[in-house]
């Protein structure tokens, strides 16, 4: 795994304790492009200082950091990693402390039970589950003493759709958070937090039309796709919560409800 850091203002000492560090720093997963470099926006402009990891996306990424750092002053460290080839967190120990991670990067491939590969599996499970475990170790492993850290973990709240048969390995790298969050929690407890923001349709997929993107709303109980707005809120939320651990909010418009009727009695 090749990591790359640039546009750093300037690296604090590694084991810099919390009087050093005047704002938080967060760490984003897949920050380059949609969903990540909202957040990213979002958190900059609260003062949040930023470490944006990417892997294709370095063109996008770049051009992010250089706006934060023009718009917001945002303290800004770039970091490439192939999270699907992640070993462990060696490649990230040049970066300055960090106090928040955030895990937004995924795979997102269609296969079912009948047709898919130990291969599609592995990614899968390499990307979505396996990553934002040892990343969190790593992250544990460098928080500062007197810093209480936070982890989240962007989840998949869509249940009859992309978490559903027709997306099967990629159900199961998302499911098993539902599970592994308390175990997660309950592993970095007292010294961090860990929940997951279950999502809902907030952009169009890579296999998807804006068409059929524009459908799903009309298959939630709620009727609406997501938004940026409310994922920002929710992070700000949990961020900002000291007694909220090992929990799972959904904001999939009701799609897990396990009730719901899809058509009218």
């Amino acid at each position: 795994m090749q990591a790359v850091v640039a546009l750093s203002l300037r690296l604090l000492p590694k084991h810099a304790t919390a009087p050093a560090m005047k704002n938080p720093t967060t760490l984003i997963t897949g920050a380059g492009v949609r969903i990540g470099a909202e957040i990213a926006r979002h958190l900059a402009a609260r003062g949040h200082n930023l470490v944006l990891h990417y892997h294709h996306s370095k063109e996008a990424a770049e051009q992010l950091a250089r706006q934060l750092q023009e718009v917001h002053g945002t303290q800004v460290t770039l970091v490439r990693a192939d999270l699907e080839a992640f070993a462990d967190g060696a490649a990230f120990n040049a970066l300055p402390p960090v106090t928040h991670i955030i895990h937004n990067a995924a795979r997102f491939l269609r296969d079912e039970l009948s047709n898919f590969s130990a291969q599609g599996l592995r990614t899968h499970l390499a990307t979505n589950l396996e990553a934002p475990l040892l990343l969190s170790q790593w992250f544990m492993a460098q928080l500062p003493q007197d810093v209480e850290g936070t982890i989240l973990v962007l989840g998949d709240g869509s249940k009859r759709w992309s978490v559903s048969p027709q997306f099967f390995t990629y159900g199961v790298s998302k499911l098993a958070w539902e599970s592994v969050i308390d175990l997660l929690a309950a592993s970095v407890a007292p010294r961090a937090r860990a929940n997951v923001i279950a999502l809902a349709p907030t952009l169009p997929g890579e296999q998807d039309s804006e068409e059929v993107y524009q459908r799903l709303a009309h298959h939630a109980p709620l009727a609406r796709n997501s938004s940026f707005k409310e994922i920002c809120t929710t992070v700000d939320f949990l961020l900002a919560s000291p007694g909220i651990t090992g929990q799972t909010i959904s904001l999939a418009g009701g799609f897990g409800l396990t009730t719901h009727r899809s058509t009218p009695y």
